[in-house]
């Protein structure tokens, strides 16, 4: 080998060597702000502590395999068109799925039968005469068997690296075995704990809007109000949405307050506050849709130009993208001025707006209680108090009042539709509209 060719070899082992990056993984976006990141000097004003998950993008090809029991109310006051887009509704159902998908159907009525025992989606046609063979109106509402084997179907195959839901629908009130709120809760928690989010979907007016909400409470799922049956499919279409988005699972959000910073309550969303500790679970987290945990906190006194720390926040998820246990933590400060104005300025606007409208959508829970005891005048001011409040709202940006405003016509318009709607649908309504503000449903 001559001496040029020896230079130019030991030139090329001398160029950089330039790794090729890998790509990055996907993980749930989390942001923790307060309200007021500055406060005055001295003060103790309450405080809202917001953390903010938010869904990675997912591309629908390599979405997570579904386990879905339909759970569908047959008794008798299902019968006409309701049946048949209850019927409809499953049909379209079984078209939406795949086939690494297990599908359940459970039909109940006076007692409860499981038309489809949860299998692959394999035969579409199959299962689809089975249901159209099945589904017809008969009986009464036995409406906790009817959840109690939908829970037994979605077991069978229950995965933690899959969307295990349950989609509940009934037009009537239980009337057949156990029929409390309680006993129909411990049922959602016995779900919750498995990892299997329920929805339930009320038809008409004679459902019970309390008994479903609490269902779909426990267990992190939806809820929707269908006036008129003909919507059911265009409800399972958008809940198919968010089944076939699920990105994260078995999310838990735990926060440990600073010395002498006391957590108050959580507004919107249940979970438990121990001296200074707060933890949150939640079923499910959809793509690109943000879920957020609040927390009403009462900071300690501070002074002039002082930082000290406000709270330390641990998130974790099991991941559906990688199929990892993910974990996020984060710290976060407060500052103080004796400066109003730079209070105002440091301002989170959409932390103070979602406050509100979390605080408004408890008042309106209240609406509803008064109205029940057919004081009907109090719950119209409460809607009013809560429109007033806010529109009123320090904001500084204008999305931020675009926001407030928005949610201000809702409680207008409900206001407005005490006397010139029905009350069992206007109730139904109202529940539907704080279930969702409370779940952050899009």
């Amino acid at each position: 080998m001559s001496l040029k060719s020896i230079v130019m070899l030991l030139s090329l082992f001398s160029l950089p060597f330039v790794a090729k990056s890998a790509p990055s993984l996907p993980e749930v976006s989390v942001k923790s702000e307060l309200a007021s990141p500055v406060v005055l000097a001295g003060s103790q004003d309450k405080n809202y502590l917001k953390i903010s998950l938010i869904g990675y993008p997912l591309e629908i090809e390599k979405r997570s395999p579904i386990n879905l029991a339909l759970v569908i109310d047959r008794s008798s006051s299902m019968a006409g068109d309701r049946i048949i887009d209850a019927r409809n509704a499953a049909i379209a159902a079984v078209n939406m799925l795949n086939s690494d998908d297990t599908l359940s159907v459970v039909a109940y009525d006076s007692g409860v039968e499981v038309v489809i025992p949860a299998t692959k989606v394999k035969n579409k046609e199959q299962l689809i005469n089975q249901i159209r063979a099945s589904i017809e109106p008969r009986g009464m509402t036995a409406l906790f068997a009817g959840v109690s084997k939908g829970i037994n179907q979605v077991s069978k195959y229950l995965d933690k690296d899959q969307v295990n839901r349950i989609i509940l629908l009934s037009d009537g009130q239980a009337n057949v075995g156990p029929t409390s709120n309680s006993e129909l809760a411990d049922l959602a928690k016995i779900a919750a704990k498995k990892g299997i989010a329920i929805t339930t979907i009320g038809i008409g007016n004679g459902y019970n809007e309390d008994l479903m909400t609490t269902i779909s409470g426990y267990s992190d799922g939806n809820h929707a109000f269908v006036e008129h049956s003909s919507d059911m499919e265009k409800i399972f279409v958008r809940e198919f949405n968010d089944v076939m988005s699920v990105v994260a699972q078995d999310v838990e959000v735990a926060i440990k307050t600073a010395d002498q910073v006391i957590p108050v309550r959580l507004l919107g969303r249940e979970g438990d506050i121990t001296g200074n500790k707060v933890k949150v679970k939640l079923n499910q987290l959809y793509s690109n849709q943000e879920k957020y945990v609040l927390l009403e906190v009462i900071p300690a006194k501070g002074s002039n130009a002082e930082t000290k720390p406000l709270a330390d926040i641990n998130v974790r998820y099991v991941n559906l993208g990688t199929k990892q246990v993910d974990s996020i933590n984060q710290k976060i400060d407060l500052r103080y001025s004796d400066l109003a104005q730079k209070v105002r300025e440091e301002q989170h606007d959409e932390v103070l707006v979602d406050s509100a409208i979390q605080k408004a959508a408890i008042e309106s829970e209240r609406a509803v209680k008064l109205m029940d005891e057919g004081k009907i005048s109090e719950a119209k001011e409460v809607l009013n108090q809560n429109a007033i409040i806010l529109e009123s709202l320090p904001l500084n940006t204008e999305v931020a009042k675009e926001k407030a405003d928005s949610s201000a016509k809702n409680n207008k318009d409900m206001l407005n539709k005490i006397d010139s709607s029905d009350k069992n649908t206007w109730r139904k309504e109202l529940k539907e509209q704080n279930y969702n503000i409370k779940t952050q449903k899009n």
